[in-house]
């Protein structure tokens, strides 16, 4: 567990992305910085102080500044991860030394910094966030830049990667549902309505394959991914037809990448009992 304190200024001393060909043993070091190891692909064994945790893809391990961080065996072949340094705050020192010493904090004291601090796992799961991944990856973009804001764009990346932890560690885990994958999804759906996403598609952005996108759906909805976009699509169809009583049902099939009207008349009647003509007839 580690205390990071939110909007701070931040130095990040280094970051980058590692690919190990033949597999490496992690090093055996105490660090100043924070450490912040992101899985791309493949598996690796790290120890803290003696504590061994076991990374797979898109897990995210923060390794302590001042802690003893080392591994016993190598990484699989092809491992490729990202990783960027930190150095922590004086506030996060603090803690860290009352966290070590088992010491109870000033109580007065900790209720003005309450709101100033979080409380990160060491190892942390993010598939469900791929925006975790995405903010590392424009983090490590930026620090190879010449942009005379990088220090502030640094800041900026870093802050919105500790406000993703937050989001991440408050979601409700007993029942798996992935509502934030539904509502990327969704939202992704309705701000691009002339595509038809493959599960291919939908998969690769959220980081994760097709048939783990279609177990997700099935466990959130009750249907597939392509029956939940094709449902979705068909609802905007009919708010399309209240709103543009005028528009021609070819634009509707155009606007909401249906292949003509004969396609999208087809989908229409299946689900609602009906063609869209005669649903908009009864409407108007």
């Amino acid at each position: 567990m580690l205390y990071l304190e939110k909007m701070a200024e931040r130095h990040i001393t280094s970051a980058n992305y590692i690919t190990s060909v033949n597999g490496m043993v992690h090093p055996d070091r105490v660090l100043p910085e924070h450490d912040f190891l992101y899985m791309l692909d493949g598996t690796w064994e790290v120890f803290e102080d003696g504590k061994k945790y076991e990374m797979e893809s898109d897990d995210l391990l923060i390794l302590a500044g001042g802690r003893h961080h080392y591994g016993e065996k190598l990484c699989n072949p092809g491992n490729r991860h990202m990783y960027f340094h930190v150095m922590p705050t004086k506030r996060e020192q603090r803690w860290s030394c009352v966290q070590e010493k088992r010491k109870a904090p000033d109580k007065d004291q900790t209720c003005r910094e309450e709101d100033l601090r979080i409380t990160c796992a060491t190892l942390l799961h993010c598939r469900r966030r791929p925006q975790i991944r995405r903010y590392f990856q424009e983090l490590i973009s930026e620090y190879w830049s010449q942009n005379p804001m990088r220090t502030e764009r640094l800041n900026i990346f870093f802050q919105l990667i500790l406000c993703e932890l937050l989001l991440l560690q408050s979601e409700k885990a007993e029942d798996g549902k992935p509502e934030t994958m539904l509502e990327e999804a969704r939202g992704q759906i309705q701000s691009n309505p002339q595509i038809f996403y493959s599960p291919k598609e939908m998969a690769d952005h959220f980081f994760v394959c097709p048939r783990t996108l279609n177990n997700y759906f099935q466990k959130a909805c009750g249907k597939t991914f392509s029956m939940y976009q094709m449902d979705l699509k068909l609802e905007m169809v009919k708010e399309f037809l209240i709103h543009q009583p005028q528009a021609k049902l070819h634009e509707a099939a155009v606007n909401f990448g249906f292949y003509d009207e004969f396609h999208l008349s087809k989908a229409f009647r299946k689900k609602y009992g009906q063609p869209p003509s005669k649903y908009r007839s009864r409407i108007r």
